[in-house]
């Protein structure tokens, strides 16, 4: 009988009784990706192990797991073997509704244009200021 060997692109490493998830892609190996509210703001953060010929970090964002927009793009290192943070903020979240979560997604672009797998989602449901929410009202009137 003939053996196969599997690649899982998600490790479990054990430090006491901490546990660290670290997902590996093709350009670079996220840890502690995750989103955090604020009012009429959601800022995300994330941290890469190492990179290779990694061009950037490409933020997407929906109101469900499956449907995703691009809303931004974050450069990356190229090429590090250090740990490296990136945050980012997306103030243009709108609650039209009493609750609202959104997913985001990084989808990691490499030097030479290719796509790499899509991170893990985060669900976040950020705050929105009721002024900010009636100017989102009003803007919507007159489009």
């Amino acid at each position: 009988m003939k053996k196969t060997s599997r690649f899982s692109p998600f490790l479990l490493i054990i430090i006491g009784t901490v546990f660290v998830g670290i997902s590996l892609y093709a350009g670079a190996v996220i840890i502690d990706f995750r989103g955090e509210p604020g009012p009429s703001k959601v800022t995300l953060y994330w941290s890469t192990l190492s990179e290779v010929n990694c061009k950037g970090f490409q933020i997407e964002r929906g109101l469900s797991k499956t449907d995703f927009d691009k809303v931004d793009f974050l450069k990356g290192a190229g090429n590090s073997s250090t740990r490296r943070n990136y945050e980012f903020i997306d103030k243009t979240v709108y609650k039209p509704e009493t609750t609202r979560t959104f997913y985001y997604r990084l989808k990691i672009i490499n030097i030479d244009e290719s796509e790499s797998n899509y991170s893990e989602i985060v669900a976040v449901t950020p705050a929105i200021s009721g002024a900010r929410y009636t100017w989102g009202s009003i803007k919507a009137i007159f489009r």
